[in-house]
This record gives C-alpha cells, structure tokens and sequence, in this order.
C-alpha cells in the first residue's frame, strides 16, 4: 500500500467539511501550510496526524487507512474484547 499522509489529512478535513481555513485554524496553524501538508509538500509528524483526526473526528478514515477496511473493521470489533479482557486479568 502506498501511503500518502496529505491525502489522508484532506480525507479527514473533508469529511468534516471543512475548508483549509477553518481547519488550519483549529490545528492552531496557517492555511499555506494545511494546503502544503496535503500536497505532501512538506512533512508533518504523527501527533499532527492525530490532532487532525481528533479535531475533524475522523478517526474512522485514519485507522481504514493505516489498515486495509476489513482489517480496521476487525480492530475495531477485537479492541473492546481486548479492553475486557484485560479487566478480568486485572481483576
């Protein structure tokens, strides 16, 4: 799988219909940069990754992304009886 940050971040942005303006503005930075985040023009860390996936709630695009479908739809199917488990083990 070939792997594109930017086009990542515009799937997120616009899956909360945002414009590059209202988005940079949440993210606390410029709209220049946003648009050369998505043009991969410049690179940007994974907690920028993370914070844009929280503030455009797309966390769904993030994880389909990193994984194929299938294998988020099964992380995400296995994380609460992980999350269980680990209660009973505590316990």
């Amino acid at each position: 799988m070939d792997f594109d940050i930017g086009t990542l971040i515009k799937k997120c942005r616009k899956k909360a219909k945002l414009s590059q303006e209202t988005f940079a503005d949440l993210m606390h930075t410029t709209q220049s940069t946003i648009s050369r985040i998505e043009q991969n023009l410049i690179a940007c860390e994974a907690k920028f990754l993370a914070r844009a996936a929280a503030v455009t709630n797309s966390q769904d695009v993030v994880v389909a992304t990193l994984f194929s479908t299938d294998a988020a739809l099964q992380f995400l199917q296995t994380v609460p009886m992980f999350i269980g488990g680990m209660f009973l083990w505590i316990l």
